[in-house]
């Protein structure tokens, strides 16, 4: 997942500064490990960067969590397939499609909330700079 934010007016060696400091707090989740680098931070799955005019761009993988939406979709899926052929005396085929259709659109409504939910959680921490930045300078 790839994004661009704008934060306009803050001094961006400070703002990279607290950035790094508010990561390796927990603001995107605990255990994370944060190094600054360059223009921005590296920490675990991803990456923010601080521009010289103030635009923030970020690179975060969700593979890691979209790998358990999916190892949980199958597990839905076969629950829902015996359930099906079990408890509603569906037909096999037609229990597999019933458990195959579950399974997915569990995975897909997931891995998009999961999604959004890291965008949004950026996005708060990105709007937050100026605060942070301020905070540190009192």
């Amino acid at each position: 997942m790839i994004g661009e934010l704008n934060v306009g007016g803050v001094d961006v060696e400070a703002a990279r500064a607290a950035l790094a400091r508010a990561i390796a707090s927990g603001a995107l989740g605990a255990g994370r490990t944060v190094r600054r680098d360059g223009d921005g931070c590296v920490f675990d799955d991803g990456r923010i960067d601080v521009g010289g005019d103030g635009r923030v761009t970020f690179a975060l993988s969700t593979a890691r969590l979209e790998r358990l939406r999916v190892v949980e979709a199958v597990v839905l899926a076969a629950t829902v397939s015996a359930a099906a052929t079990l408890g509603w005396s569906l037909i096999v085929y037609t229990a597999l499609a019933t458990g195959a259709v579950a399974g997915a659109a569990y995975a897909a409504l997931r891995i998009a909330a999961d999604r959004a939910a890291a965008r949004r959680r950026i996005g708060a921490l990105v709007a937050s700079l100026p605060v942070l930045v301020d905070a540190r300078s009192q």
